[in-house]
């Protein structure tokens, strides 16, 4: 009885840490891309600066 309570509590836990794990993966992807997406429109602005009409 004890063993499989033990054994149950290690696979919630293990799938509770790999959900947290993805969120963070998925968290910080995001982040990132709209960090490099910042950067990529700040650069093209200076190679391509609009011309005022």
């Amino acid at each position: 009885m004890e063993h499989n309570f033990i054994l149950s509590l290690d696979i919630m836990w293990k799938g509770m840490f790999s959900i947290f794990c993805v969120i963070i993966i998925i968290t910080l992807l995001v982040m990132i891309f709209q960090w490099a997406e910042k950067k990529i429109s700040a650069w093209s602005e200076r190679r391509h600066p609009k011309k005022a009409e």
